[in-house]
C-alpha cells in the first residue's frame, strides 16, 4: 500500500486544483470570453547563422533588400569600424570609414544609408561628429564630413523634403540640425552633402523620438536626459515652430527606449497626408499603453485588454514599436525585466491589430519565447514576410561581452481571430478529461517545475548579492556618501551599469531605497566623528558626513537612531 501513497497525493492535489478552477469558470460561463486576459502564444524562434563579429550598440537595417549590421562595439567594449551584410546564407564583412557605436542610422528614400556620430573611445566615452554614407549597390562606405555637433545617443529621421532631422546627445549638449544631399553647384552631376544647425532645444534629451508632420515639420519628444536622467515634461518640441503642450503627458510619459527607429513605427499614409505613428507610453504605476501620434495630437489607442506587464510569473520590460503596415499590425518589443541578473531571458512581442479596432479596442496578442542567452541592445527589424529579426546584443547584460547571435522571431502576418479563441471554461473541461489519464505525469511535472523555479530564484539571488557587494565596496572605499549631491546615476556610472539595476538590488537586498541606504552610511560616519570629538561643531559633522544642511541631518539622525545626536552621544 505504501508504494501508492505518493501517487494518491499527487492525484488528490491535481483534482482539487482542477475542480477549483473548473468551478470558478463554470460559474462565469460563456461570459468568460469577455473577461479573459490578453491571448498568450509561444512563438517559434529560429537561430540564423552567427555574424562574423560580436556586436552591441550597432545599427541594424535593410538596405537594397539585404540585412545589414553596422558599427557598434565588440568584445572588450571596443568600437569596431566594420559592417556586415547577409547574403546567400552567410555574413560578408565590410570596412567602414569610421566607428559608429551608439550612433545614428537613417535609411533614406535614395536607397543610401546615413551613419553619423557615436561614442569616441572604448568603454563608452566621448562623442564623435563623423558622418558617412553606405551604398548598398556597391557595398561601400564613403566618409564625407562632420555634423555641426559631436553626438552619441542621438536620433535621426528623414522628412518629406529629403532632409534628415538629427537631435539628441549623450553627455554633451543637444540641439537640432539637418542633413541634406543635393546636386553640386558645379553642374557635374556630383552630389554635395552638408549639415546645417537649426536651433537649440528647450530640453536636453538622449535618444529622443522624432515624428514627421505636414509641411516638412517634425515633433520631438522623450523623457531621457543626456546623462540618463529622467525628464518629465508636458511639452514636445517642433523642428519649425514653438514647443507645444501635450495634455496626455500629464498622466502618461513616453517609454524610455535607446536605439529605437521611429520610422519603423509609422502607420499612416503620406499620399493622404496622414502622418500617424505609434508610441509606447507609461504612467506613474509602471503600466504601459499605446499612444497614437498624429502631428501634435497625441492620444491613447484603446486596446481590447490592458497591455500585460507580466508573463509566466516574470515582469516584462518593453522598448520600441515596429509597424507592419502590410498586415495592419504593430509589434511592441519586450524582454524579462530581470535581464540584468538572469543568464537567460524570455523575449516578448506584443502584437497590436490596430486596423481591426472595435468598440472594445484594438485586439492584442502577447507572443513569448523560451529563455534565450542574449539581451537585446538595439532595435529589431521587420522582415519581408512579417517576422522580426534580432542581431547581436549582450551576453550576461555586459557591454564587454556582446553577442554575434542572430534570431528570427516568427509572428507572421496572421492576426489572432478573436472568435476562434477557445474560452477558458471549455479549456478547463478538456484539461480535466486529460488529467484522468495523465495525473501521475502531471504530479511529477509540477514537482520538477517547483525545483527549477527554486534553482532560478537562487541564481537571481546570487547575482543580486554580487552586485550588492560591489555597491558596498565602492561606497566604503570611495566614501561616496560624503557627496551631498550623490545620485543613483553617479553610482551607475562608477559601476558600469544603470540606475534601475542598482535601485532594485539595494531594495531587494536591504529593504531600503537608495536614499535610505546612503543615509545609513552618512549617519555611521557622523557617529564616528561625534565619538572622536564630542565638542566638534555640528555644522562640521553633518557637512563631512555628506548632508546638505543641518535640518536634514537632525531629521535623518533621529529617524535612524531614534535619538538626537546629543541624546545618542550621552548614551554611547
Amino acid at each position: 500500500m505504501c508504494n501508492f501513497v505518493p501517487m494518491n497525493k499527487g492525484l488528490r492535489f491535481c483534482l482539487i486544483l482542477l475542480v477549483s478552477v473548473l468551478s470558478r469558470q463554470l460559474m462565469v460561463g460563456q461570459d468568460s470570453i469577455q473577461l479573459r486576459q490578453c491571448p498568450l502564444i509561444k512563438m517559434g524562434v529560429e537561430q540564423l547563422p552567427d555574424m562574423n563579429i560580436s556586436r552591441s550598440g550597432h545599427q541594424v537595417f535593410y538596405a537594397g533588400g539585404e540585412l545589414v549590421v553596422a558599427g557598434g562595439h565588440t568584445n572588450g567594449y571596443v568600437p569596431t569600424p566594420t559592417a556586415e551584410y547577409f547574403k546567400d546564407g552567410k555574413w560578408h564583412t565590410m570596412q567602414m570609414t569610421y566607428t559608429h557605436d551608439f550612433a545614428i542610422s537613417v535609411v533614406m528614400k535614395s536607397g543610401k544609408v546615413l551613419l553619423a556620430g557615436g561614442l569616441e573611445q572604448p568603454t563608452g566615452i566621448g562623442q564623435t561628429l563623423f558622418a558617412e554614407l553606405y551604398d548598398p549597390l556597391t557595398h561601400t562606405f564613403k566618409g564625407f564630413g562632420n555634423m555641426q555637433r559631436k553626438r552619441a545617443g542621438a536620433s535621426g529621421l528623414e522628412i518629406d523634403s529629403g532632409q534628415v532631422v538629427i537631435t539628441g546627445n549623450w553627455y554633451n549638449d543637444d540641439g537640432i540640425e539637418l542633413f541634406q544631399e543635393e546636386q553640386s553647384e558645379k553642374g557635374d552631376h556630383s552630389l554635395r552633402q552638408s549639415f546645417t544647425y537649426v536651433k537649440d532645444v528647450a530640453l536636453q534629451r538622449s535618444c529622443p523620438h522624432i515624428f514627421r508632420m505636414m509641411g516638412n515639420d517634425a515633433l520631438i519628444l522623450g523623457n531621457c536626459g543626456t546623462r540618463g536622467d529622467t525628464l518629465r515634461s508636458t511639452y514636445a518640441e517642433r523642428l519649425r515652430g514653438d514647443s507645444v503642450y501635450i495634455p496626455l503627458f500629464k498622466t502618461w510619459q513616453p517609454l524610455s527606449a535607446g536605439g529605437h527607429n521611429d520610422a519603423a513605427s509609422f502607420i499612416g499614409d503620406e499620399a493622404k497626408n496622414d502622418y500617424t505613428y505609434l508610441l509606447p507610453v507609461q504612467d506613474s504605476t509602471g503600466q504601459v499603453a499605446i499612444a497614437r501620434v498624429c502631428g501634435t495630437d497625441i492620444s491613447l489607442l484603446p486596446t481590447a485588454y490592458p497591455v500585460p506587464m507580466e508573463c509566466l510569473g516574470k515582469k516584462i520590460c518593453y522598448s520600441s514599436i515596429i509597424a507592419d503596415r502590410q498586415a495592419g499590425l504593430a509589434h511592441l518589443m519586450g524582454c524579462d525585466a530581470d535581464y540584468y541578473t538572469s543568464p537567460k531571458i524570455r523575449h516578448y512581442i506584443l502584437s497590436i491589430d490596430y486596423v481591426h479596432s472595435t468598440n472594445s479596442g484594438a485586439p492584442i496578442t502577447l507572443y513569448y519565447t523560451d529563455p534565450l542567452p542574449v539581451v537585446p541592445s538595439c532595435s529589431h527589424v521587420l522582415t519581408s514576410d512579417g517576422n522580426l529579426l534580432m542581431a547581436g546584443g549582450l551576453i550576461n547584460s555586459s557591454n564587454f561581452t556582446p553577442s554575434k547571435h542572430v534570431y528570427l522571431f516568427r509572428v507572421g502576418r496572421e492576426p489572432v481571430d478573436e472568435q476562434a479563441c477557445v474560452s477558458l471554461w471549455l479549456v478547463s473541461l478538456l484539461i480535466l478529461a486529460a488529467l484522468l489519464l495523465v495525473c501521475t505525469i502531471a504530479y511529477f511535472v509540477i514537482y520538477r517545475k517547483r525545483r527549477v523555479a527554486t534553482s532560478g530564484m537562487s541564481e537571481v539571488s546570487d547575482a543580486a548579492k554580487t552586485l550588492m557587494e560591489r555597491i558596498n565596496k565602492v561606497m566604503e572605499e570611495q566614501k561616496l556618501y560624503q557627496n551631498s549631491e550623490l545620485k543613483l546615476q553617479d553610482m551607475a556610472a562608477i559601476l558600469g551599469t544603470n540606475r534601475r539595476f542598482i535601485s532594485d538590488c539595494i531594495n531587494s537586498q536591504t529593504g531600503c531605497s537608495f536614499a535610505q541606504y546612503v543615509n545609513t552610511y552618512r549617519i555611521e560616519h557622523a557617529k564616528r566623528l561625534l565619538r572622536q570629538n564630542a565638542g566638534q561643531k555640528i555644522a562640521d559633522v553633518y557637512y563631512e558626513s555628506g548632508f546638505a544642511n543641518e535640518t536634514t541631518f537632525f531629521r535623518t539622525f533621529k529617524s535612524v537612531t531614534g535619538m538626537t545626536p546629543k541624546e545618542w552621544l550621552s548614551k554611547s
